[in-house]
Formats: structure tokens, C-alpha cells, sequence
């Protein structure tokens, strides 16, 4: 059997050979079409912001009967099926996706962005003269080096909601945040750390001080799967508390305790309780001005240090234990955030 070729096709190119017979994307192996609209449109805008896609397999074979090459689908049945079917404008593009052209067909959309979209590549490997059981084979091998998902990856492939666009949003826009101040190692990111990360610090935006497990960040994925008010106003305060933490620390952050990321996570809800309030939180709000900014980051940094040199374990030995064990568990997670806020928010104890 032949080496796989990676080359890129365009999708005028599927286009062409959809019109004219020569693409079968429904081989007898294959799974049928079960994509939810949201998925479809997610994919969409995917391809108009010009992000990548994983790529398509493709066997080659010739009809004897048409005598012509026939080009069958062996991996990617779902994104060309969404691709043509957007052309033929069988469903339209949703505003939780995108918002310029949110209800658009591909026929409504400006010619030039017709044109980038017919352009855009897909990167196809094509399997030559390769028999049905030597395509399972292929497919075979290929899953024994996956990595299994975790649960992050599980979440991206299960929603394509408003609440997962803008989680994700937040997480690519502050990618190099996470990198320069060591919050998130690049490996990390690469499987979906910082989207988690997001998950975590948007939920306790939106209902307090809780446990983010598993189930229960899938929880509010699901609840905001359809719709997700105040979405806009969340991510314009999360901005903020970043740029503040980055007023507050800036490049020292990386040195400090509060890059480990429970540390990182109570830094980040003590200054959204005090600067917007979380849900059921009754401390009163704090004008951050220069002075207080000032304050704050005199103290950020003693409390840094000394945790570090152990210093603490005599004074406050609750709030080390907490900074060390079971850290996403919602007490120790209030233990650390009462410790922020009398000793580093309102600055009204000696650390």
C-alpha cells in the first residue's frame, strides 16, 4: 500500500466534484450525517475566520463503468456534508457563532467572503488503490496512538453553544497571559487547560464559590447551550480583573505564588467580588484606585513571600493547608478567599 499524499483542496474543488458525481461521502463504512445545526454552524465559522480544521481522507478509485476517478470520503463524511449543505443553503450560520453574519446562507453573504470561502483549504490525505479491510486497518492504527479526551475535550465536542464560544474566546485572547506568567505551560493549553480554566473562573462569576468538577461545569454548558444572558457584560468584567491583575503584578506575576492556578483562581474571585460582587456575596465593593491598587500589591507580594518561606504555617496554618490540599473544594476555596479579602482586599490585619 502507498504512503498517504497530504495535499490542500479547496472547497470549490469539493464543490465541482459534488456537481459532478465524483465525490461519494457516504461510503458503506462510513457514519451517517448526525451533526446538530450548531455543530454545522460552528464549523462555518470556523472556516470564515480562517481557523484550521482537521483534515479529510479521501480514496481514490477509478469506475470502470464511467471510467473516471471517483474520489470516496473515508474520514470527514460530517464537515463536507456541513460545508456543501451551507452552499446550498440548507441552514444558515447562528449569531452565537458569529454575529456579522448571523441567519446568512451562504448566497447572502458579500461576494468577497464568498470568494474566501470557496478558497479556503482543506488538507486531504489520498488513499490510492486501497482495498475496504486495508482502510479499517488504517483506521485502526490511527485510534491506537489517540489519546484518550479529557474531560475538557469531552465538553468542546459535545456543545457549540453561546456559553462554550465565549468560554473559548476568553481562553484564546488571553493565551499569552496564561504562557508568560507561567499560569499554563503550552502543553497544557494544547489540551484545553485554559479553556478549563475559564470554565471554572466563569461559573463562580455566575453562581459564587462552589466545586467546578466534571459534572458540574457540564452542567452549566448545557444550561447555556441555547441562550446565555449577560454574556457580553461577563466577558467585558473578566477583561477587566485580568487587566487588573496585570496592574497589579505584571511581570513579577510569574514569580509569585499566585501563578499556581488555585492561588491564581482566589486572586482572580476576590478581586471580581470586589470590584463587581460575586452572586450571594454581601462584602461591599471597593473603588480601585491607585491607592488601593498600591496597597494591594504591597501585600500580594509579602503574602507571596512569606507563604513561600514558610512564615505562614505558624500564623495562618488554615489558609496554607488550604493553598496546598484539596484546593478546588469549595470550602477551602471560601478559606482562602476570607483570607484575601481581610488580609490583602481591606488590608485590616497584619499578614
Amino acid at each position: 500500500m502507498r504512503q498517504p499524499i497530504g495535499a490542500p483542496y479547496l472547497i470549490s474543488d469539493f464543490l465541482e466534484w459534488d456537481a459532478s458525481g465524483q465525490l461519494i461521502i457516504a461510503p458503506k463504512f462510513q457514519r451517517r450525517d448526525i451533526w446538530i445545526p450548531k455543530a454545522k454552524s460552528y464549523l462555518i465559522d470556523t472556516i470564515l475566520r480562517g481557523m484550521p480544521i482537521p483534515p479529510v481522507f479521501i480514496r481514490l478509485k477509478t469506475d470502470p463503468v464511467q471510467q473516471k476517478s471517483v474520489r470516496e470520503v473515508v474520514d470527514g463524511q460530517q464537515r463536507l456534508r456541513a460545508v456543501l449543505g451551507f452552499i446550498k443553503g440548507d441552514f444558515s450560520i447562528l449569531k452565537m457563532h458569529n454575529v456579522e453574519f448571523a441567519g446568512m446562507t451562504f448566497r447572502d453573504l458579500p461576494h468577497d467572503v464568498q470568494r474566501e470561502f470557496l478558497s479556503y483549504k482543506f488538507l486531504v490525505y489520498l488513499l490510492e488503490d486501497v482495498s475496504d479491510s486495508e482502510v479499517l486497518s488504517i483506521f485502526a492504527r490511527m485510534n491506537t496512538y489517540t489519546v484518550k479526551l479529557n474531560h475538557q475535550e469531552l465538553r468542546n465536542a459535545e456543545f457549540f453553544g453561546p456559553f462554550k464560544t465565549i468560554i473559548y474566546q476568553l481562553a484564546y485572547s488571553h493565551n499569552s497571559f496564561w504562557t508568560t506568567n507561567k499560569i499554563l505551560s503550552d502543553a497544557q493549553i494544547a489540551r484545553m487547560a485554559d479553556a478549563e480554566l475559564v470554565s471554572t473562573l466563569i461559573v463562580t462569576l455566575l453562581d459564587g464559590i462552589r466545586v467546578t468538577k466534571h459534572k458540574d461545569l457540564h452542567e452549566f454548558y448545557a444550561k447555556y447551550e441555547e441562550e446565555f444572558p449577560g454574556q457580553d457584560r461577563l466577558a467585558r468584567e473578566f477583561e477587566i480583573i485580568i487587566d487588573t491583575i496585570g496592574d497589579l503584578l505584571g511581570s513579577v506575576l510569574k514569580n509569585t505564588i499566585f501563578q499556581r492556578i488555585p492561588l491564581f483562581y482566589t486572586l482572580f474571585v476576590s478581586l471580581y467580588d470586589a470590584r463587581f460582587g460575586l452572586p450571594k456575596s454581601k462584602r461591599p465593593l471597593q473603588k480601585f484606585d491607585q491607592g488601593l491598587i498600591s496597597e494591594i500589591r504591597t501585600r500580594l507580594l509579602l503574602l507571596s513571600k512569606y507563604l513561600d518561606s514558610g512564615v505562614l504555617e505558624e500564623r495562618h496554618p488554615e489558609f496554607v493547608k488550604a493553598s496546598k490540599y484539596s484546593t478546588a473544594d469549595a470550602r477551602t476555596r471560601k478559606i482562602r478567599h476570607d483570607f484575601i479579602w481581610d488580609y490583602v482586599i481591606l488590608a485590616r490585619k497584619r499578614v
